[in-house]
């Protein structure tokens, strides 16, 4: 539980590799050689970025760390093989690459699950929360202290009355607002026109949001375009710049998501709680919290705490702390 006692003033992490990145690009802009380039830069030593890859194209590209994947089982496969902290170690970040494929591939894993054409079909929005529960993977592994960083296929559109052109993606709303709303930095690719050999030179990259470029997300401050590999620097120039010394660390930007106290150990002070209040006379006031928060069953009666599931630890969390609130209120120990 949070101990507001012991809490501590923030200090800004220096591991850049810990800052989420959302990559966005057309075909053939790439974004995949890209992030690749970026994040090994800014990998800790020992480190390497780890690429879940949806599709082939990352096969020309030496050196990368890649897991091609085909099904959901895939995914899920790796999530469960990270949990091991020896592989884990392994990986300074995970690179979803790209999303636009992982959302297709989890649309229809859910509509075959449910027997439709497409979620679409699924009313009441069932379709969007199930897909959303599958895309909850990435939360998943953010949770172990892993980043998650994202490449995103995206195109110009142009509004037929206004003539406005923005760029935009293909994405769901939902998909959209779980990727973009952690990430620090959403930038733009483009190539490099005035190099040599513009399909092979390193690409240019901008943060900026603007009138075309509705999507973007600069947290630090950038300058407005650089070349990928210019990313690194600019970043330490703009910490040096902001920050002291004694505003900064240097472990992980990202911390692992861990349960201190078992499942087993918050049922068990939960049944202690309410034998206590029972005793004491407060039998009616545990019920209650147990029916609004649990439950009842099909004669109206609370449901207990035998009848949660594992995967149920926050509820059976809140239910203890309320009933804690009550003996607390009565002065019972």
């Amino acid at each position: 539980m949070i101990n507001l006692a012991n809490l501590q003033e923030n200090k800004v992490s220096t591991d850049l590799s810990g800052y989420p990145v959302v990559f966005l690009g057309e075909t053939g802009d790439g974004k995949t050689n890209s992030m690749f380039n970026y994040l090994t830069s800014v990998a800790p030593e020992g480190k390497v970025p780890l690429f879940i890859e949806f599709e082939d194209r990352y096969k020309a590209i030496p050196g990368i760390m890649a897991a091609r994947v085909y099904s959901i089982a895939d995914v899920i496969s790796i999530l469960g093989q990270l949990q091991n902290p020896q592989i884990r170690d392994k990986f300074s970040g995970i690179v979803i690459d790209t999303i636009d494929k992982f959302e297709e591939m989890a649309s229809t894993y859910n509509a075959k699950n449910k027997e439709v054409a497409i979620i679409e079909d699924l009313t009441f929005g069932k379709g969007k929360r199930y897909l959303n529960a599958t895309l909850g993977i990435i939360t998943e592994i953010r949770n172990l202290g892993l980043p998650v960083h994202v490449c995103v296929q995206s195109y110009k559109n142009t509004d037929i009355i206004t003539k406005k052109t923005t760029v935009v993606t293909k994405l769901k709303d939902i998909t959209e607002a779980k990727i973009f709303h952690d990430a620090f930095l959403i930038g733009m690719l483009k190539i490099d026109n005035k190099a040599k050999d513009p399909m092979h030179s390193d690409r240019l990259i901008t943060f900026r949001k603007d009138d075309t470029n509705i999507k973007l997300k600069d947290t630090f401050g950038l300058p407005k375009e650089m070349h990928v590999k210019d990313i690194k620097t600019n970043l330490e120039k703009l910490f040096d710049k902001q920050f002291d010394k004694s505003q900064l660390r240097d472990d992980a930007v990202l911390e692992e998501i861990k349960e201190e106290v078992p499942f087993n150990e918050i049922i068990e002070r939960g049944n202690e709680l309410g034998g206590l209040l029972a005793n004491e006379g407060h039998l009616e006031e545990a019920m209650n919290i147990l029916k609004t928060n649990i439950g009842q069953d099909e004669q109206g009666n609370p449901k207990m705490f035998d009848s949660l599931l594992e995967t149920q630890i926050d509820l059976a969390k809140v239910v203890v702390l309320k009933l804690e609130d009550v003996a607390n209120k009565y002065n019972l120990k």
